[in-house]
């Protein structure tokens, strides 16, 4: 996907809101140029917490673009200014996750749910340490397991139920229950870890 960044500069340069407008009205492309640009960092950042390889999520976001602006007339929203900005990037935030998700079983690079035994999968409540920023967390995901990372991304960042969760990956809700357990389990233990790696070395 390329733009010509020129048309972003000067003082009439439209609003992300404006831009949204005209292109689901008319498919403007000046307003597409706008609309990529304004939020490509963020949908990228979405991305990113799915995928580990750079490449792939560069790839995944401009997906989510060429998806967005093929569904732009479909995106409704009586807001103005600030608020309908925040309603736009939830409504792109949405396909960018939904793009990752397909990506990754497209991949199939979530285990075989079906050969796992959950009876035998530990059940319990983890507490995730108060020290845990959400920058931190964001650090250590590339380190999970692909079916834990997307679901805690799921759960815990997008606020998608597990009910919700277990329809979009296809999987019982009982199993997003766990995966996130684990998740949230692995998490402390590599902070922990990186936690006293720091100290060794201070």
């Amino acid at each position: 996907m390329s733009f010509n960044i020129r048309y972003l500069k000067g003082k009439h340069a439209p609003s992300l809101e404006r831009a949204v407008r005209e292109c689901a009205q008319n498919g403007d492309e000046r307003s597409k140029e706008f609309i990529y640009k304004s939020c490509y960092g963020y949908v990228r950042s979405i991305t990113l917490r799915y995928v580990k390889n750079t490449y792939d999520a560069e790839e995944l976001t401009n997906e989510s673009f060429i998806r967005a602006f093929g569904k732009m007339g479909t995106f409704n929203n009586g807001d103005l200014g600030d608020r309908f900005e925040k309603s736009f990037r939830a409504w792109l935030a949405r396909i960018a996750v939904n793009i990752s998700i397909d990506f990754l079983r497209g991949k199939k690079q979530f285990v075989a749910l079906d050969e796992m035994n959950e009876g035998g999968m530990e059940q319990q409540h983890v507490e995730v340490s108060g020290n845990l920023h959400v920058e931190d967390i964001l650090k250590l995901l590339a380190q999970l397991p692909d079916i834990q990372r997307s679901i805690f991304n799921l759960y815990e960042v997008e606020g998608y139920s597990h009910e919700e969760v277990a329809t979009m990956l296809d999987i019982p809700e009982s199993t997003s229950r766990t995966y996130l357990t684990r998740a949230k389990k692995k998490l402390r233990k590599l902070y922990l870890e990186s936690i006293n790696i720091t100290a060794g070395f201070q």
